[in-house]
C-alpha cells in the first residue's frame, strides 16, 4: 500500500479524486478520515494532517555538569546540549529559591533570573495533534512507501518533514518521496505524481528556524513584559517576531491620524450630457475650483450657476495615455487589488485557500510574478472559454495570438504566478455565501452611489446646464479615517 500525506483533509480528498481510476472510498482510521484509491493498479491511501502536527516548546529545564556543560533533558530521557554564553551564571548559586536548582535553572516558570537562559535553551518538537500522528502511524505500518503531498513550499516541507520523521519511527525503512504541484488541477497532480522527487530538507530546515525564533523571541520578550506588568509597569502585553513590529506600523499611523488637524471643505460637481444624447452618454463635470476652503465663495461660485438648464463647451482638450497591462498576480498584489475591493487581507487569503482547494486557482501564497515557460497558458484559456460562456470572446481573441504574457520584477521557481486553471467547480452553496452576499451588497451600495440627484447650477467657470450640488465633508479622510460631513443643498 502506497501512503499519500497531505497537508489538509480537503488536499486529501482531491489528490484521491484526481489520481483514482474510479471513484476514492472515504474511510476512517480512529477518528481521522482518509480516502483510499487504486492508481496504476497499486492501493493508495490519502491522509490530510491539521497543517503542524509538532509544536516546539523548551524543556523543562537546562542544567550543567562540569564534564558535559549546559544540557536539557527530554521527557524521554534525551540529552540535548544547550550552547550558552560564558557569562551566564553556574551552579552552585547562593540561593535555593525558584528558578535556582542544584545543578542548573529552572526554565518552566515565567522568572525574570530564567530569561537570559531561556534565550539558549534548546528547542524541542512536542505533539500538538495527538491523534492524528496516531492514525499516521498506524497507515505507515502497514503501507510500502511514502508519497509526502504537502503545499510546495518553506511551511509546506516542514509539515511534510515532521509526518515523515513520525512515521519513521514505525516504519524506518520506508522509501519516500515528495510530490509538488501547484495547484489542484488533474493534469497538474498526474504531472506531480508521475515526476516524483525528494524532500527538500534544507527548506524544511530553514521553515523550523522561522518556528525556533517565533518562539524564542515571543517566549522571552512575552514573559519579560509580564514580569513587568507584575512589578508596575502597565498592562499585560505580548511580543513577537511579527507582532511586535506591526504593532509600532499602527501605532505610528493612529498617532498621524490623531495629529491630523481636519478642515471642511466644499465641492460643485455635477454630470453634462449633449443635447439628445442618450442617458448613458452622460459625462462628469467640476468647478474649475476643486476645493473651495471659504463657503461663502462656494455659494457665490454656485449661484451664478444656479438655474441656467444648458451650457457650452468653450474647449475641447484631448491627450493620450498609454496604460500598461497588469502584471501577474502574486500574494502582495491580489491583496491589494481585494482591499481596493473592500475585502480585507485575512479574508482575501480565506477566500483565494478555498478556490485553490477547489481547483479554481493556482497556489495563492506566492512571491513569483513571472509565468513559467512549462505553464500551457494557451491551454488555460482554453478550459476558461469553456466552462465560462461569457469569457469566450475575450478567450477567442487572446488565442488568436500572438500571446506574450506580462511579467513581473520577481520570478521564483517554486510556483507560477497566481492563475484561474480553468478547472474546478465552486461547492454548491457558494452562491449564498457571504462572500457572494457582500459583494452584491457592494454593488447595490456603488449603483446607489452614482444615482446622485441635484439642481441646474450657473457659473462662469462652470458649464451650464449641469446637475451639481455642493457638499460640506471632513477632510480627515485624508488621514485614513473615511469620514464625510454633511451635505449641503441649495
Amino acid at each position: 500500500m502506497k501512503l499519500i500525506i497531505a497537508e489538509k483533509n480537503d488536499a486529501a480528498r482531491q489528490i484521491a479524486e484526481r489520481l483514482s481510476t474510479g471513484k476514492p472510498k472515504k474511510d476512517k482510521v480512529y477518528n481521522t478520515a482518509i480516502y483510499r484509491f487504486e492508481w496504476k493498479g497499486e492501493e493508495c491511501v490519502t491522509i490530510g494532517l491539521a497543517g503542524h502536527i509538532l509544536a516546539p516548546d523548551f524543556c523543562d529545564s537546562v542544567l550543567f555538569d562540569k564534564k558535559l556543560g549546559w544540557y536539557s533533558v527530554t521527557e524521554d530521557g534525551e540529552m540535548l546540549p544547550a550552547d550558552m554564553p560564558d557569562g551566564l551564571a553556574r551552579p552552585p548559586y547562593d540561593t535555593k529559591r525558584k528558578p535556582f536548582l542544584a545543578d542548573g535553572i529552572s526554565i518552566k516558570g515565567w522568572k525574570l533570573e530564567s530569561l537570559p537562559y531561556l534565550t539558549w535553551a534548546p528547542v524541542i518538537k512536542l505533539p500538538a495533534e495527538k491523534e492524528l500522528i496516531r492514525s499516521l502511524k498506524n497507515l505507515a505500518k502497514k503501507s510500502d512507501s511514502v508519497i509526502i503531498a504537502t503545499d510546495f513550499d518553506r511551511e509546506g516541507e516542514l509539515i511534510g518533514s515532521d509526518a515523515l520523521n513520525k512515521v519513521r519511527e514505525v516504519a524506518p525503512d520506508l522509501p519516500v518521496a515528495r510530490a509538488q504541484y501547484s495547484s489542484f488541477t488533474k493534469a497538474e497532480i498526474t504531472q506531480a505524481f508521475d515526476n516524483l522527487v525528494s524532500l527538500d530538507q534544507n527548506l524544511a530546515d530553514a521553515g523550523e528556524s522561522r518556528q525556533h525564533i517565533d518562539l524564542i523571541w515571543g517566549a522571552v520578550l512575552t514573559r519579560y513584559l509580564t514580569l513587568a506588568k507584575f512589578g508596575g509597569f502597565g498592562n499585560v502585553r505580548s511580543a513577537g517576531r511579527v507582532q511586535t513590529p506591526t504593532l509600532a506600523l499602527v501605532v505610528e499611523r493612529e498617532r498621524e491620524r490623531m495629529a491630523f488637524v481636519p478642515e471642511d471643505y466644499w465641492q460643485i460637481r455635477g454630470m453634462g450630457a449633449a443635447q439628445g444624447a442618450a442617458e448613458d452618454d452622460r459625462f462628469k463635470i467640476a468647478h474649475k475650483t476643486a476645493r473651495f476652503t471659504d463657503k461663502d465663495a462656494a455659494e457665490t461660485a454656485y449661484g451664478h450657476v444656479d438655474g441656467v438648464a444648458t451650457a457650452t463647451v468653450a474647449a475641447v482638450t484631448k491627450r493620450s495615455r498609454k496604460q500598461q497591462p497588469p502584471t501577474p498576480f502574486a500574494t502582495t498584489s491580489l491583496q491589494a487589488a481585494a482591499a481596493a475591493e473592500g475585502i480585507s487581507p485575512a479574508r482575501t487569503m480565506r477566500i483565494a485557500e478555498s478556490l485553490y482547494m477547489a481547483g479554481l486557482i493556482s497556489y495563492p501564497r506566492v512571491d513569483n510574478t513571472v509565468y513559467p515557460a512549462t505553464l500551457d497558458l494557451g491551454a488555460v484559456v482554453s478550459d476558461l472559454a469553456k466552462i465560462n460562456p461569457a469569457l469566450a470572446p475575450v478567450c477567442k481573441k487572446v488565442l488568436a495570438g500572438p500571446m506574450k504574457p506580462t511579467r513581473g520584477k520577481v520570478e521564483t521557481t517554486d510556483h507560477p504566478p497566481i492563475y484561474p486553471t480553468g478547472e474546478g467547480d465552486l461547492p454548491g452553496d457558494a452562491h449564498g455565501s457571504r462572500d457572494h452576499r457582500e459583494h452584491q451588497a457592494r454593488a447595490r451600495r456603488e449603483r446607489r452611489a452614482v444615482r446622485g440627484l441635484g439642481r441646474c447650477a450657473r457659473d462662469p467657470g462652470f458649464p451650464r446646464g449641469v446637475p451639481v450640488w455642493t457638499q460640506a465633508r471632513r477632510a480627515d479622510a485624508a488621514a485614513g479615517a473615511g469620514r464625510y460631513g454633511r451635505r449641503v443643498r441649495h
